[in-house]
């Protein structure tokens, strides 16, 4: 049997008969394979090419698992190229940064001497606050709204820097504990106005006493290297002491404020305004905190120097707002003249509000959060019946011949007066027969005055001149350009019910009766329609 590098053929002697059974098939057989597999050479080939591979998948397998694990693992840690400060804080944990910070505000002591005597401060005694959770959370989620690739890679990196500010420290503590005879600085005040619709800032006063930033610069110092450097010793100085909340930041307090209360943050209900964050509701639940690091109360949010307390948001919408809303819907009444102008708004109206049940127990935590955010609205579930608007015609007629005034609303007579006109109109049919007559026409209410001296001169057809010199003439709703008025009338009290018993003697006014003038005063407005008719 011999093999060549392609196939080998099989040779063997046979009889005639033997060579004609068989065919080139049966005579010529590859057996490349069976060969190879008995070749030594060929095997160590195939083995030369294959392991290669094997290495490389080998490779890919580690680091997947590796990539696998990091980004398992940094789902809890921070994340490749994070600092602190300038401190590497890579792979720790949120928790045990916010650990370290708060350990090194409590517990970091700076010595300070004054005049032979010593004591040590740390950043918590001196009252500056560091919220360690806020600033572990910041870190902790720094990069993480990267691109997913660059959170991972430690060349591309992001500093956490958050500033503390020595000028919090409280001098007053020092001040006692070292002996110092100081006066205390008065913080500036962020309050209402005497009007109540507006914010205020009253001036803060300065001290004298320790500089206790000095301290606190040295705590901070220490804080900021996370430990890795001690405070040194402190010689304490007397100085003029500013107060925690300077002008300056109350007044920077007091643009927050005023910028919230111009955005009108509103309470929703079925996508209805139901109410308006006022002034006075913003003076009930804020305080002002120079420290726009400290730790937040549970219930608190901060914008600014300013920090809401939603306890008190929810208060006072439980004592002011809520007892003003109303099941039932109340509908506007809007008064229009003949024209269809508007006159006056009768009742202003009100939706029908039907809160869902303890939907607006979260109330104050939801101000809070939207005041801090800068959020317009917040929503409470539940149904609104929106108010519509309804139009009331008021208009009136005055009829000379039986001298009444009528007053209408929606063509319907709501009031009937008694008058007394001009002295020149015919008292049984109203017809001008003299040379002072009350006018007849379509007329408008434009000006009203609720008294009035009247004094004047007029001179009449036949040349005659007629004057007059009335004190305090009541109601007054001019008609006439010319000069013609409804009010009550002149010359003493004269009840309605008497009126008819009065001759007609005015210069061409309408007088009424006392005790009906104001009523007629106040249910005919600017711009009513009058109508004078014999």
């Amino acid at each position: 049997m011999t093999n060549d590098n392609r196939h080998s053929t099989l040779q063997f002697t046979a009889t005639g008969s033997d060579v004609a059974a068989l065919s080139d098939t049966d005579i010529l057989m590859p057996i490349a394979d069976t060969a190879s597999e008995h070749d030594p050479l060929a095997v160590k080939d195939r083995k030369r090419h294959v392991w290669p591979w094997v290495v490389l998948a080998s490779v890919f397998i580690v680091m997947a698992a590796a990539c696998g694990f990091g980004v398992w693992f940094f789902q809890s840690h921070v994340l490749p190229g994070t600092t602190l400060w300038g401190n590497s804080v890579t792979g720790k944990t949120q928790q045990e940064i916010a650990d370290t910070i708060n350990d090194q505000v409590k517990h970091t002591t700076v010595t300070a001497k004054y005049q032979g005597k010593s004591a040590k401060f740390t950043l918590e005694s001196l009252g500056v606050d560091v919220d360690g959770d806020a600033i572990a959370s910041d870190v902790f989620n720094a990069k993480r709204g990267d691109v997913w690739w660059q959170q991972y890679v430690f060349w591309i990196t992001k500093d956490i820097a958050p500033e503390i500010d020595a000028k919090l420290a409280n001098g007053s503590v020092v001040d006692k504990a070292l002996g110092i005879d100081a006066k205390e600085p008065v913080n500036a005040q962020v309050k209402l106005n005497d009007a109540g619709d507006a914010f205020t800032v009253v001036a803060g006063q300065n001290g004298q006493g320790a500089d206790a930033s000095t301290i606190a610069a040295q705590a901070i110092s220490s804080l900021k290297s996370l430990g890795a450097t001690q405070p040194g010793t402190v010689t304490v100085t007397l100085d003029v002491t500013e107060p925690t909340v300077t002008d300056a930041i109350a007044n920077d307090a007091k643009s927050t404020l005023d910028a919230i209360a111009g955005k009108n943050v509103s309470i929703k209900v079925a996508g209805t305004d139901i109410a308006t964050v006022t002034v006075p509701m913003l003076a009930s639940s804020m305080s002002v905190n120079a420290n726009r690091q400290a730790t937040l109360k549970s219930g608190e949010t901060r914008s600014g120097y300013v920090v809401f307390d939603s306890a008190k948001l929810q208060q006072y919408y439980n004592d002011q707002i809520k007892p003003s809303l109303k099941l039932e819907r109340e509908d506007t009444k809007l008064v229009v003249n003949n024209a269809g102008e508007v006159i006056s708004t009768e009742t202003e109206g009100h939706d029908g509000v039907v809160i869902a049940d303890g939907a607006d127990s979260g109330v104050g935590t939801k101000l809070a959060d939207a005041l801090a955010s800068g959020s317009n609205s917040i929503t409470v579930a539940g149904t609104v019946d929106p108010k519509q608007e309804v139009k009331v015609t008021h208009h009136v007629v005055i009829d000379l011949s039986d001298r009444k005034l009528y007053a209408y609303e929606n063509d319907q007579v709501v009031r009937t007066l008694n008058v007394a006109v001009a002295q020149g109109n015919d008292m049984t049919t109203g017809e001008c027969v003299g040379l002072m007559c009350t006018p007849t026409g379509d007329f408008t209410i434009w000006q009203k005055l609720p008294s009035q001296d009247m004094s004047g001169s007029l001179t009449l057809a036949d040349g005659s001149v007629e004057k007059w010199d009335v004190k305090d003439v009541g109601f007054v709703n001019y008609f006439s350009h010319g000069g013609c008025a409804i009010h009550r009338i002149a010359g003493g009290y004269t009840a309605d019910a008497s009126m008819p018993y009065v001759a007609n003697g005015s210069h061409g006014c309408v007088g009424i009766g006392w005790d009906v003038a104001e009523w007629f005063y106040n249910w005919c407005g600017m711009g009513t329609s009058v109508h004078v008719q014999v």
